[in-house]
């Protein structure tokens, strides 16, 4: 092979290895720019649910503080269609977005600073906790909130809790979150997710507004088995009669909501918000989110949500 040829090879080598490494630069880069790009959509997408969340905090607040409207149908007037917080979920239209809606009467919920031991008992036997099992959790949760540090018949106090390894022991104050059970005794995280949706801490004066109450409180307070419970919500949820006049002086619980609002996904996991907020008419806004929290929704429904607009 003469020099020249020889020359013309390794010529030949060398732009193939710069191409080579052009193309490779090349496909990082386009990487890197979809990567962004659906980066930036993502963060786009999510300020934008975000917002409309917000806007479905506000449409919910006004439409609880507003008697409802009788609606007129050939001259005659209908029965007005009560929005109950009864955690039935409904479908809301806003700037070309379907969302649902879920609205719950917090003071319908156990209060885990003022529920007595037994009816922790209860409320835990009706979730499927074992009777051992809901005997410890309930007293630790009685320990973790009472101020002295004298243990109850299988509770947990400072002691137990550093047997555990725990760097901190009971509380001996009161629940100032629901989340806080996760640093119960006992408490495990599927427990804690039945029970979580069941409870509250911000309510005060110690009775629960039954009128709106999931069936598990509904049994646990009035000492039903949990089918009777499910059937007298089923009663009590049922819609008006048609053509039957409808009581505009109806509960609708409050002065405090717990709301859920989700992405209409179509079958795929959507975002979510769940929020606090309590009505205060005469004030600037009329009403007060006490806190948000978002995620991601992996529930299967459980029921159609009904139209609005």
């Amino acid at each position: 092979m003469t020099g020249v040829a020889r020359q013309s090879g390794i010529a030949l080598v060398l732009v193939m290895w710069v191409l080579t490494l052009l193309t490779v630069m090349a496909l990082g880069m386009t990487a890197t720019q979809r990567t962004e790009t659906s980066l930036t959509d993502n963060a786009i997408s999510t300020a934008r649910f975000h917002a409309l969340a917000d806007a479905a905090i506000a449409y919910t607040a006004l439409s609880f503080m507003s008697e409802p409207q009788d609606s007129e149908t050939d001259g005659e007037q209908e029965s007005p269609t009560v929005w109950l917080p009864n955690d039935v979920p409904r479908m809301w239209s806003f700037a070309g977005e379907n969302l649902i809606i879920r609205v719950s009467n917090e003071s319908s919920r156990i209060n885990l600073n003022q529920a007595q031991p037994d009816e922790l008992r209860t409320l835990l036997g009706l979730l499927g906790v074992g009777a051992e099992e809901g005997d410890a959790i309930a007293a630790a949760i009685a320990d973790w909130r009472d101020e002295d540090d004298l243990v109850q018949l299988d509770g947990a106090e400072d002691d137990d809790y550093m047997a555990e390894g725990r760097s901190l022991g009971a509380k001996d104050a009161f629940f100032d979150s629901v989340e806080e059970l996760h640093q119960v005794m006992g408490m495990t995280g599927e427990i804690y997710r039945r029970l979580a949706p069941l409870v509250t801490v911000y309510t005060s004066g110690g009775s629960v507004d039954e009128d709106f109450a999931a069936p598990e409180v509904l049994a646990t307070l009035r000492d039903l088995s949990l089918e009777e419970a499910i059937e007298e919500v089923e009663k009590r949820d049922l819609p008006t009669v048609p053509g039957a006049e409808a009581p505009k002086t109806r509960n609708r619980g409050g002065p405090l909501y717990r709301v859920r609002i989700e992405e209409n996904s179509a079958g795929r996991p959507g975002r979510t918000m769940e929020a606090l907020f309590e009505l205060t008419p005469g004030q600037k806004p009329p009403y007060y989110v006490h806190w948000r929290r978002y995620g991601l929704d992996r529930r299967q429904p459980n029921a159609a949500p009904s139209d609005q607009g």
